[in-house]
Order: structure tokens, then sequence, then C-alpha cells
């Protein structure tokens, strides 16, 4: 009970703290005047009719996406993946700049994330676990089977509507935990198949369960990949390390208003422990 009751204070502060930083305008401050890059990381989008499939908070509602992209229009300029790597690169200003990726390659960022980011004209690269493309069982993570990858066919058709991809693996380990030739396999092979499916060879790799070292990195970088991005939270200014791009994680159920928080750098309350 002391437990459940320490949590609940610690949500409840946390959600005054971050009213809090929005009533006072700090968020959006300090979005205009810190000079580095936000780069969202969903998983799938679902319908209306579907629930909330899973604990780990991968599935967001139709509704509940379209309004995070209209938030996110209307506060940043939002540009491709490609576009973003480049501004590190080169150096460039990142001020107000996000990118939007989708880990896994979920079907359901094909049927309802798609059409909503077409209709706001805003670019998306989705990271694919080369291995699992047109599987009908589904991720193994899941807990039922409903929530299945895309296949290739959708895939290479979202490729001529703007769609962009990258490599997130074969078979989506934790890739610090491999051999080195294993690592090659993932990293490498991975890139190899969705080339040879789709015709793309992907620039960029998205490390799974966001899990990466030095030893990690250097193979991506080593294979050729112009960045590599992690789930470690954080912005991305023109000084950082491209093959361990920062994202912030999007789950399910968060707020607008949380979302405004998170991307403008103040990541929610941890509790002690």
């Amino acid at each position: 009970m002391t437990t459940a009751l320490s949590t609940h204070a610690l949500r409840l502060g946390a959600d005054v703290y971050f009213r809090g930083l929005r009533t006072l305008g700090v968020t959006g401050l300090k979005r205009r005047l810190q000079d580095a890059g936000l780069v969202l990381c969903y998983h799938n989008v679902i319908g209306k009719d579907e629930a909330e499939i899973g604990d780990l908070g991968l599935h967001v509602p139709r509704d509940r996406f379209e309004r995070h992209m209209r938030w996110l229009a209307a506060h940043y300029t939002v540009v491709s993946l490609r576009d973003f790597v480049d501004r590190i690169v080169s150096g460039s200003s990142l001020r107000s700049t996000a990118a939007v990726t989708f880990d896994d390659g979920y079907a359901g960022v094909f049927e309802h994330a798609f059409p909503i980011l077409a209709a706001l004209e805003i670019p998306a690269t989705v990271f694919l676990v080369a291995g699992a493309v047109g599987a009908r069982a589904g991720f193994w993570w899941d807990r039922t089977a409903s929530q299945q990858p895309a296949d290739w066919s959708t895939i290479r058709a979202a490729l001529r509507h703007g769609i962009e991809i990258g490599a997130h693996s074969i078979t989506h380990p934790s890739l610090p935990t491999l051999t080195d030739a294993q690592l090659q396999d993932e990293i490498v092979g991975s890139r190899a198949i969705v080339q040879h499916a789709t015709g793309v060879r992907p620039e960029f790799f998205a490390y799974p369960f966001g899990d990466w070292d030095a030893r990690v990195r250097a193979v991506v970088e080593g294979a050729g990949y112009r960045a590599g991005f992690t789930l470690d939270y954080g912005l991305n200014s023109s000084t950082a390390d491209p093959w361990a791009l920062r994202r912030v994680n999007v789950p399910a159920g968060i707020s607008e208003r949380l979302l405004d928080t998170w991307a403008g750098g103040f990541h929610r309350l941890r509790r002690a422990g």
C-alpha cells in the first residue's frame, strides 16, 4: 500500500510539475532557444476500435497519434531523417527541428499512421526488423498476434509515397550480447535483406531495444551506415555523435501536454532506487 501511494504521489507530482512548466511558458521558450533537434520514436499505431494491446506502451491509438502530429507540425519544422542527419554532419542549426521514426515495421504504421503523415506532409522513417517482415505470427513481445509486421508489398508501396526505411536488425536481439560474427549478421545482413526486397539501401540503423555499446556502435559505423539511433532520452545538437543519436520514445498513453515537456528536454520524474 505504501509503495502504491508513493507511486501515485510521484505521478501527481510529475503532472503538476509538467503542467507548471507549460503554464509558465518554459517548454516553449526552451524549444525556441536551444539549438538541438528532436527525434521522436513510435512503434505502432492502431485503429479506434482496437484496444491498446500489450504492456509495453507500443500501440498508440490513431486519434491520439493524429493529435501528436498536429501538435508537432504546429511547433516544429519537421524534416526527413536524412535532412536531420545532414544538419548534424554539416554543423547546421537544429533549433525547433524534429524528425519522426517508427521502430519494428508494424503494419499499423502503414495503415493508420501513413495517411495522417501524408495529409500533414510530415516525413517519417520506419526501421524494419528484416527477418520479421510479413510474419503472420507477429512479434514475440506482443501478447497476441493481431499486431503484425507489414509485408514487403506494403512497404514498397509506401516508398513510392515518401516513407523512408532503415534497418533494425534481422531478429531484434540485444546487440551487445552477441558475438562479433553475430553482430555482422544482424547489422550488415539486415541491410542486405531490406535492399534485396525493396531496392533501397538503408542509410540509418536503429539499435533494437535501444541497446548499444562502443563495440556495437563501431560495427554500425564500420558497416557504412550514416547514423545510428538509440533510445537514450534527449535531444541532439550539431556536435552529437552520428552513431549514437538520441530519441524521445513515445509511449501509447502519453498526452500532448507531457509530450510537449519531454520534447523540450524535460524528462519524466524518476523513481528513486
